[in-house]
């Protein structure tokens, strides 16, 4: 059976990823333009594999904002909080009210761990779902029913798009889709992203075989693929731009 049959059979099997470093003092990425396709929406799902090579200072990992190349209006912000570790996912609506505070009830603090982060919300159901390598690790501090502003000006990976707060450690496999929807709960669609055993699976060339539609935001790199090629998007919502230089992670969660 060649390589390809084996995809088509067997879409969840595990796969060998790389990962991309963020120094935490020059690297991060930015879209420089709103996501292609975006829709204001109460629904999401996101999914990215973290290793934190810095203490619990506050660093964001993804970063949407009113303002092209701001950093001081962010609609949707997944962040490591500075003073306990936490990560959390924000997102406010057009009035800039936060309607979704997410967080995690366990802390991340440097190490050589890999972590898998997986959430999904459904505002209007009250729905929500935060999963950190395959357990339920949830703390639903705010969920209002409300549509999130995800129609903005920039969206930065590894800070804000000014470059604040910037993110030191690896970044693998990163996932969202803002107009999409699963029930973590059933085991089932997280095995869309998670083996049984904890490493990553293949979520298709362009991240649509989790829920049969390409997400707008998939940064990902096969194992051994040039680290600028994190950058490309291979979602449907545009490529991001480099700043300073990425160095492939020295580890990745294929182990």
């Amino acid at each position: 059976m060649s390589q390809q049959q084996v995809l088509v059979s067997y879409p969840w099997r595990q796969i060998i990823v790389a990962s991309a470093d963020f120094d935490g003092t020059n690297d991060f990425m930015t879209r420089g333009a709103g996501l292609t396709g975006a829709s204001d929406d109460d629904i999401g799902i996101l999914s990215f594999w973290a290793r934190f090579d810095a203490g619990t200072g506050g660093q964001i990992i993804l970063d949407g904002d009113t303002v092209l190349g701001g950093g001081a209006n962010p609609r949707v912000q997944v962040n490591r909080a500075t003073s306990s570790g936490v990560v959390s996912i924000l997102g406010y609506n057009l009035a800039g009210t936060n309607i979704l505070d997410l967080r995690t009830t366990s802390t991340f603090s440097a190490g050589t761990s890999w972590w898998h982060f997986l959430a999904s919300w459904d505002l209007s159901a009250a729905a929500t779902h935060f999963y950190v390598n395959d357990a339920s690790d949830k703390n639903a501090v705010t969920v209002t029913s409300s549509a999130i502003d995800y129609t903005l000006a920039d969206w930065g990976i590894g800070a804000s798009p000014s470059g604040g707060n910037k993110f030191d450690g690896c970044l693998s496999e990163v996932y969202f889709a803002p107009n999409q929807f699963l029930d973590f709960s059933t085991e089932s669609n997280r095995r869309k992203f998670i083996s049984a055993i904890g490493k990553p699976v293949s979520l298709g060339t362009d991240g649509s075989t989790p829920t049969g539609v390409a997400p707008l935001v998939y940064q990902r790199l096969a194992g051994g693929e040039a680290v600028a090629n994190f950058a490309t998007n291979r979602g449907t919502g545009g490529d991001f731009t480099i700043t300073g230089t990425l160095d492939t992670g020295s580890t990745s969660p294929s182990g």
